[in-house]
């Protein structure tokens, strides 16, 4: 009972750490994962076209690339706390996309206390999540879903929890103008404890609805001959300078309100893209307001051309820092760097 204690003490701080939450088994689960989510302050779940969309929303699979895309994510939290995530993810063929990771938080060491606040020995705690995710795809609508395997060790103690819960979404492509989607996160969520009192809790879902449109700033179209009817036809290729803008909304079960989220991405040039999200709405100190700031990122992301230093190089690969808030952190940031890599 004394560990299982200390262990929602742990869970507390996060809940505290993202004060829109209403509080639950496995908080973590709500954090946001990755450098280009993080900047665009989650603002996500429309644009998914990484490794990470299977953390978002998995029918972002249903219009992935056909090369393999490993992405590699890592965060400093302050207090000793860290998050990770890593994640792969390709369209195998025309209408189905898949997609595996982890993700975890690391909380730190500290110190477990009795009833009396008696020094009980050293403690720490590792959570993480594995997943394994699908979508399929018609023309312009896909809908995927993630299986995700939860495990919650807190070490120094006897404590260990494990559980299952399902991710499920749908994006729509409107006419090549902008994407919507609807997400919920953590369905049918549940942790299994080994103690003797409280061992089932249910993980709070999340509901998530976004919509992100992208203005190209310059277009170059190439020919090609049809293998259906052997003529040349025109096709129009994605542009390297852009406008990207998303807006989303969340609500997590057990909150009082949703709150409403817009993220800025500007890619310069196809070497560097600025970003930029913040959430204009929520929950602060159990009050709506808007602009409450529990969430905002800022970052950039570099794509080095390896060409020029390796011949004959397999990947593309692109470098992402975002800087956030987070309340636990000394300096109320936090730090951020994905690395992802797309194989030819």
């Amino acid at each position: 009972m004394l560990a299982f204690s200390v262990l929602l003490m742990a869970n507390f701080s996060l809940i505290y750490s993202q004060s829109q939450i209403g509080g639950g088994s496995e908080i973590y689960l709500t954090r946001d994962y990755g450098a280009r989510a993080l900047s665009l302050a989650g603002a996500y779940s429309a644009i998914s076209d990484d490794p990470s969309t299977i953390l978002y929303n998995p029918a972002g699979l249903g219009f992935y690339r056909f090369e393999p895309t490993v992405s590699i994510y890592s965060g400093t939290l302050g207090l000793g706390r860290t998050a990770s995530f890593l994640g792969y993810a390709q369209q195998i063929n025309e209408e189905f996309g898949i997609g595996l990771g982890v993700n975890g938080l690391y909380t730190g060491s500290f110190m477990g206390r009795d009833e009396f606040a008696e020094p009980t020995g050293e403690l720490s705690n590792f959570q993480y999540t594995f997943i394994a995710s699908g979508a399929y795809r018609i023309e312009f609508a896909s809908v995927g879903i993630s299986l995700k395997y939860l495990t919650n060790n807190l070490i120094g103690s006897y404590t260990i929890g494990s559980g299952v819960s399902i991710d499920a979404g749908t994006k729509f492509n409107i006419m090549d103008l902008f994407s919507f989607s609807l997400a919920v996160r953590n369905l049918y969520g549940t942790m299994m404890w080994n103690t003797l009192e409280s061992n089932r809790e249910t993980i709070p879902f999340e509901i998530r609805s976004g919509v992100a449109m992208q203005f190209g700033l310059n277009s170059e179209t190439t020919q090609n001959r049809s293998t259906i009817t052997g003529e040349i036809e025109d096709y129009v290729l994605p542009p390297t300078r852009y406008i990207l803008i998303s807006l989303e909304g969340s609500f997590i079960e057990n909150s009082k309100t949703p709150s409403v989220l817009v993220g800025l991405e500007v890619a310069a040039d196809e070497f560097i893209t600025f970003r930029g999200g913040l959430d204009v709405f929520g929950e602060k100190y159990g009050t709506p307001q808007f602009a409450p700031l529990n969430k905002w990122g800022a970052g950039v992301s570099v794509k080095p051309d390896l060409t020029a230093l390796f011949d004959n190089i397999p990947f593309t690969t692109s470098l992402d820092y975002t800087v956030s808030n987070e309340f636990l952190s000394p300096n109320k940031i936090a730090h951020h760097l994905s690395f992802t890599f797309v194989f030819e």
